[in-house]
């Protein structure tokens, strides 16, 4: 029998039994296997244990060092103290406030051991130190952090930075916190001594645990150390800069752990086979219920999809149902590329800047000479609209020209003013004309500076003809265009970051997306803001999913900031980024349970239900 005859359910029958024989053989084995994989896969992520552990022990250090360096570094008397060192008596008052949190103590001051404070300019040359805390250390930064920090560039400095490096009297960790926020003047470091937190590490792990310099030297000892019992498992941590800075011993219970294998190899291996047996029977299910009969459906709609999608070419071996799906793929993978070749000669024209818009003002298509004209990349242009990038209203424009009967050859000549991303206003001179989209219309904008004396309004009547004649072969390109991105905005080049979930559904309503876009949008900034402190800024700058603009040197999230109300909302919002932005708090919040938390996850559900046509 060939493979192209056979059947999903034929075929899926066949695994699933087979899948039950190996599930009965498995555990039929498993049992003279099982206790002594488990005490072996024990011992060796013990050790990874104590890793994650320390860094857990590290990431502590870190964030009480943070806490008192922003103290610091937030402090108006200190920044008076550094601008004003070169006064008299200057050095020694900003000694004297560094000197505090020795003397006064400060919020923390039991969770870590501080050793040293020092300010450093903006060049990195040390300025002071405190008189307190341990004699004999190097001036100047660790290397790592000179490193780290040189690599910085634009707002990136503006963050903290820390590193473990290994001193004269041992390891050390540093911190490093800006002083003065945006308006930079020089950093200060927190220098604390990380073996005081070393104890932290068996308090994570609930293991006893004994401590070691790189040297060997004992810095607390546990009395389970030498115990028949306790089988010990060597962990070493290392600095920054890949040097050993201490070694962890941790001490695993073996007997207990036999114990507790013995127990569980009766209830796993017989909870094993019920689950394996009852799983069967629910795929079964849930394969005819979930799979056959949609697949079937799916494959008689896509033999009426035959006007093109999916620029590519499946392989056509297979089962008969995908043997047929692939087919009707291929079809339209052909017709795709009919098109494209249209669109290849709008592209080929010239280096004129080429613009196409939907009939709600969206961005369809931007050619790569307006791309790089306007400054945005690719990816973008699915949240821009024609209010986006001219400061005109080009709609009215039309209906004015309508109205006065000034449109003449489906063509509208007029001088725009264009926003350029993160830059001037420039103007041009376009043609605008008007396509009709079967049932639907668009815009076509055809760009020059005014430099260009083709395109200024004084321009001559060969040189106009010559404008329309443009317009009159790109038409064709661009209906096809505006043809695509009504079915299928993610085949233009342009509108690569559109969701799966909402083009593979045509009737997903457009508005219920955009306000569940909204209200996820708003309530993760309300978690953001309410639960994690934070701004909007630094939601686009941490989570890398949204873009930062400069706007006359000021750091802005205009793309965001679409997403936060309905009016501003894209028609086609752009939702698996929603989704991600939603994630992304939620994993910054970890197990927090607030108000704020428990609306954005009802939301997400909501939209997620939306993408997915529930």
């Amino acid at each position: 029998m060939r493979i192209e005859s056979l059947s999903i359910k034929s075929v899926t029958a066949f695994i699933v039994s087979m899948i039950g024989v190996v599930a009965i053989l498995l555990s039929i084995f498993a049992g003279d296997y099982f206790k002594r994989a488990a005490l072996n896969a024990q011992m060796n992520s013990l050790s990874r244990v104590l890793e994650v552990a320390s860094e857990e022990m590290l990431k502590e250090v870190r964030k009480h060092s943070f806490d008192l360096g922003m103290k610091l570094g937030h402090s108006d008397e200190l920044m008076g103290a550094i601008n004003n060192i070169h006064q008299a008596d200057g050095e020694k008052r900003l000694i004297t406030l560094l000197d505090d949190p020795f003397i006064n103590g400060f919020v923390g001051f039991s969770n870590i051991n501080l050793e040293k404070i020092r300010i450093y300019a903006l060049d990195l040359n040390q300025v002071a130190e405190s008189s307190q805390g341990i004699k004999g250390l190097e001036m100047g930064l660790p290397n790592n952090l000179i490193q780290k920090i040189g690599k910085r560039q634009g707002i990136e400095r503006l963050k903290a930075i820390d590193t473990m490096w290994i001193a004269p009297s041992g390891p050390m960790h540093s911190t490093l916190v800006p002083v003065g926020g945006l308006r930079l003047m020089g950093y200060i470091e927190i220098i604390v001594d990380p073996s005081f937190n070393l104890p932290e590490i068996g308090e994570i792990t609930k293991t006893p645990i004994s401590a070691y310099t790189a040297q060997g030297d004992e810095i607390f000892v546990n009395e389970k150390q030498g115990s028949e019992n306790y089988l010990p498992i060597q962990f070493v941590m290392y600095t920054s800069e890949g040097k050993p800075a201490f070694r962890i011993v941790g001490y695993e219970n073996v007997e207990n752990l036999i114990g507790e294998m013995s127990k569980t190899q009766i209830v796993t291996i017989s909870g094993f086979l019920v689950l394996s047996f009852t799983t069967l029977v629910i795929a079964l299910w849930l394969f005819q219920k979930f799979l056959f009969l949609p697949l079937k459906n799916m494959i008689s709609d896509m033999e009426q999809m035959a006007d093109g999608r999916l620029d590519l070419q499946i392989n056509k071996t297979g089962l008969r149902e995908f043997y047929t799906l692939t087919q009707t793929f291929n079809s339209m993978a052909n017709k795709v590329r009919m098109r494209t070749n249209d669109l290849e000669r709008l592209l080929d024209l010239d280096e004129t800047p080429i613009l196409c818009f939907a009939s709600d003002n969206e961005a369809v298509y931007f050619n790569e000479t307006a791309a790089s004209m306007f400054g945005y990349e690719k990816d973008e242009i699915t949240d821009l609209d024609l209010s986006d990038l001219f400061k005109e209203d080009v709609p009215a424009l039309i209906k004015e020209s309508v109205e006065n009967n000034d449109l003449r050859q489906k063509n509208l000549h007029a001088r725009l003013t264009c926003k350029i991303k993160d830059a001037d206003n420039i103007q041009c001179e376009a043609d605008i004309r008007v396509m009709d989209v079967k049932d639907d219309f668009g815009y076509a904008i055809v760009l020059a500076p005014v430099s260009d004396k083709q395109f200024i309004a004084e321009s001559t009547p060969a040189s106009t003809s010559q404008s329309h004649q443009r317009m009159d072969v790109i038409e064709q390109s661009l209906n096809d265009l505006l043809e695509i991105a009504k079915t299928d905005p993610a085949i233009l080049s342009g509108l690569h970051g559109l969701e799966n979930q909402v083009k593979q559904n045509a009737h997903n309503n457009k508005a219920m997306l955009r306000e569940q876009a909204v209200n996820v949008m708003c309530s993760s900034m309300a978690c953001w803001e309410h639960d994690l402190n934070k701004t909007k800024l630094k939601l686009a700058e941490e989570s890398k999913i949204w873009p930062v603009y400069i706007d006359k040197s000021t750091p802005t999230t205009r793309t965001l900031d679409k997403y936060l109300h309905i009016d501003s909302c894209p028609k086609n919002p752009r939702c698996q980024r929603v989704v991600d932005t939603a994630e992304f708090v939620l994993k910054q919040i970890g197990d927090q349970k607030t108000s704020h938390q428990q609306k954005l996850v009802d939301n997400l559900q909501k939209l997620r239900n939306a993408m997915s046509g529930v």
